[in-house]
């Protein structure tokens, strides 16, 4: 029950696209880093997966806005 609640958690936070790209580029940046070893990258990579969540962020605050 408890991992329904945070997979939908976690598929709500991604429904924008803009955010969903930010994520896969992360990821492959990710990846790439643990595979070489390069820590620079991996927090380059966390950064852009941060960068993608405010871009949500204010973006569903403009959608909520536009409601009222």
């Amino acid at each position: 029950m408890c991992l329904e609640k945070f997979c939908g958690k976690l598929c709500d936070m991604h429904r924008n696209s803009i955010n969903c790209f930010f994520h896969l580029i992360a990821g492959i940046i990710i990846v790439y880093a643990l595979w070489i070893h390069n820590v620079k990258l991996i927090l380059v990579a966390i950064l852009i997966a941060i960068i993608g969540h405010i871009i949500q962020a204010i973006s569903s605050k403009k959608r909520k806005k536009k409601k009222r």
